[in-house]
């Protein structure tokens, strides 16, 4: 999942620079590939003589391999000799060599085996120069030795940018350093490619493979690499980040415009007819809720104020009254439900100490001329001198007769 990732970031089209000198003069050339179901193909192969015109041609979302193959990059073949590690074969062609000033690169085929070395300082200052003129590489390669990728597909003679190649003694090969560019092409396996831009090719091909030469240019490469991923990274990640939140809006806007139109075809005009009915049902549920706050209200104070004095008159001292409710609700006041309440009750609760002048109270309440029935609720013993009581009282108008 992760090399899927960094290939999307890295890309399919592919660019690979060489830097040259012939005759004192530097010589630009810029090589554009892209990758295609596992096959490199040729977009553009161009010259240049100033780094400015380059600047303007190169692609700076696309990787740019840089191949520096100056004057001041010295390429020298060694002979064949027992394998060697890097740093053996270094010190095979430059002998007492300071590796701490110094980047190398090794080539070290069957046929061919070249030590090619630059100072690290000259190498900093052109990686300055491009960085000014807005050029910034993913990885670097130092004179001939980059031909490493592309030297199993060769066949000589053959031709680069400065340099050539032909069949030295038995079967080695030869290289000739310091030649001229020709117009010739190469093909390798189908692909041709101008012969200038050989060592770019072979660059980009072991780019794209991961093939890199052995060299101490794995820190600086890091390096660069990381930064290019970034770049594209942020360009991507900014991109991608940019075209989610428009869709997002686009959405939004759309289903907002789909609900809009719905509700304004809802609430199209009424005709009068309409608008009648629907005020004679207002009116009809307010007087409903009026109709029963009378009911709950309507009650005569003088009334119930007859009903509590006959209550409290004869009310022995033994019994204590705690709560009295005239029309009590029959069950909790709920939200878009009618109120119910017990029409012509009375509840009476309290405390007694005097079981026997309880019961002769509780049938005095019963006898008066306005209680048509009494109904103990609940009698509780709740220690050995205090009971609890509550009793419900059915009653008649004031003066009625049962």
């Amino acid at each position: 999942m992760f090399q899927r990732v960094l290939q999307l970031f890295k890309g399919t089209v592919f660019q690979g620079l060489e830097i040259f000198e012939v005759d004192g003069t530097l010589h630009y050339t810029l090589l554009t590939l892209k990758r295609e179901k596992g096959e490199l193909t040729l977009l553009d192969a161009s010259q240049f003589s100033s780094l400015d015109s380059l600047a303007r041609k190169v692609n700076k979302k696309n990787v740019l391999v840089i191949t520096f193959n100056t004057a001041k990059v010295l390429n020298k073949p060694v002979p064949e000799t027992s394998a060697k590690i890097p740093e053996q074969w270094v010190e095979q062609a430059f002998p007492n060599l300071d590796l701490e000033q110094f980047y190398f690169q090794v080539m070290d085929k069957p046929k061919l085996r070249v030590v090619s070395i630059a100072k690290r300082s000259v190498i900093e200052e052109v990686l300055a120069q491009l960085r000014n003129a807005r050029i910034t590489p993913a990885g670097v390669s130092l004179g001939i030795s980059g031909l490493s990728p592309a030297l199993p597909f060769l066949e000589v003679p053959v031709s680069g940018s400065n340099f050539s190649i032909c069949q030295g003694d038995h079967s080695d090969w030869k290289v000739s350093l310091g030649a001229s560019p020709t117009s010739e092409h190469i093909d390798i396996q189908g692909l041709r490619i101008p012969s200038g831009h050989l060592l770019s090719f072979s660059q980009l091909l072991g780019h794209v493979q991961n093939l890199l030469p052995p060299s101490n240019l794995t820190h600086i490469n890091s390096g660069l690499k990381d930064q290019f991923l970034n770049r594209k990274f942020y360009q991507q990640g900014l991109q991608w980040g940019l075209g989610l939140l428009l869709t997002l809006l686009l959405v939004n806007f759309l289903v907002f415009s789909h609900y809009r139109s719905k509700t304004m075809a809802s609430e199209g005009p009424i005709d009068p007819e309409q608008q009648e009915a629907l005020l004679v049902r207002m009116q009809e549920r307010v007087g409903t809720k009026e109709k029963k706050l009378r009911a709950l209200l309507g009650s005569s104070n003088t009334r119930t104020t007859q009903y509590v004095d006959q209550i409290g008159a004869g009310l022995p001292e033994s019994i204590l009254l705690e709560h009295l409710t005239y029309q009590p609700l029959t069950r909790p006041i709920q939200a878009d439900k009618p109120i119910s309440t017990g029409s012509d009750q009375l509840i009476i609760s309290g405390q007694t100490n005097d079981k026997e002048a309880f019961a002769q109270w509780t049938a005095q309440l019963e006898s008066m001329e306005w209680v048509r029935d009494l109904e103990i609720e609940h009698y509780e013993y709740t220690s050995k001198t205090v009971d609890n009581f509550s009793l419900k009282l059915y009653c008649d108008g004031i003066g009625q007769a049962k």
